[in-house]
């Protein structure tokens, strides 16, 4: 299927999504929930993920200089920004981090392979850590969805996540890719493969590189469930902590999956179907996923000045050669 037909049959489903969640509520109730919201809450809970992004940058960086890489904070810095605004204007909440990859290979003059490689593991790191925190607080709160306890959910997408890992990571099964692509006359591709893999096993041997980088990813991640339950605060909602802290790794799970367009109606429908199970109205649960993005929009706009000024310096240094 072609790139256009993939775009479509997203935006169908955006806006069927839409169309269901506007069929189920009273327009004029969201807006009063909406404007109603907090303007100190919500500069609170932008703030809280400001703080958070530039976590994830020390978290790249650990990452970073076991495949050779160093480079400075603040650089680092602005190509985190700029991807984390492309997250939110591409399909899915990973688009950003081929961004974020090539403009560090750019950079430091390096193969996308290896840039793009350290994005990943970097967003493993994260998966880990929401992971971890879903299930540790879904074991201790019977939650249910249609019947299905959302432990069960947590449990699943764990033993997906390792076996993912383990054909990633295993050496046979990088023996086995490595043979066959020297058979087939493929040696360049094996050598970035290779140059990868060695970067890997330089992380693996780093023990503290890796307890770093995961308590990084704890935080990143409880700071962005803090953030959440802010924005909640903002619109009046009580509702229990710990519940927060099962339904948003459920939430930022499932719109890694480019479903929608960015998450748009699949996060909003999420919303509605996780907090209706503790009672929240449709509209007050929509109000909440649309607070959330909000946030999200606030964080993303100092991408968009320094995506501004890269292209603006781009511009100028082709125009002096």
């Amino acid at each position: 299927m072609s790139h256009r037909g993939k775009v479509l049959i997203r935006a169908g489903i955006t806006l069927g999504l839409l169309a269901f969640l506007a069929y189920q509520m009273d327009l004029s109730k969201l807006w009063v929930i909406l404007v109603s919201a907090s303007p100190w809450l919500v500069l609170l809970g932008t703030l809280i993920h400001l703080f958070s992004v530039l976590l994830s940058v020390v978290r790249w960086r650990t990452i970073l200089v076991n495949f050779d890489i160093h480079i400075d904070y603040s650089p680092l810095a602005k190509i985190t920004f700029i991807g984390f605004f492309f997250n939110l204007f591409l399909p899915s909440g990973i688009g950003g981090d081929f961004f974020r990859a090539y403009y560090l290979s750019k950079r430091k003059d390096r193969g996308m392979s290896t840039t793009l490689t350290t994005t990943l593991l970097e967003r493993s790191g994260g998966l880990c850590a929401l992971l971890v925190i879903g299930t540790l607080f879904a074991a201790f709160e019977d939650l249910r969805v249609e019947g299905v306890p959302l432990l069960y959910v947590f449990l699943v997408l764990i033993t997906l996540y390792l076996l993912g890992n383990l054909m990633l990571f295993h050496a046979w099964i990088h023996r086995k890719i490595s043979s066959l692509l020297k058979k087939r006359n493929l040696e360049q591709i094996e050598a970035k493969m290779e140059l990868v893999y060695s970067g890997l096993n330089a992380l693996r041997g780093n023990r503290r590189s890796i307890v770093l980088a995961l308590l990084l990813s704890l935080l990143i991640q409880l700071l962005t469930v803090v953030m959440v339950w802010i924005a909640a605060l903002a619109i009046d909602i009580d509702a229990p902590f710990r519940v927060f802290m099962i339904f948003v790794p459920l939430i930022n799970l499932s719109i890694m999956v480019p479903l929608t367009i960015n998450g748009i109606g699949l996060r909003e429908s999420l919303f509605y179907l996780l907090f209706s199970q503790i009672g929240l109205p449709v509209e007050t649960a929509v109000s909440l996923s649309l607070v959330t993005f909000c946030l999200y929009l606030l964080t993303a706009i100092p991408g968009l000045i320094l995506y501004s000024l890269y292209k603006k310096e781009e511009h100028l240094d082709k125009m002096r050669g």
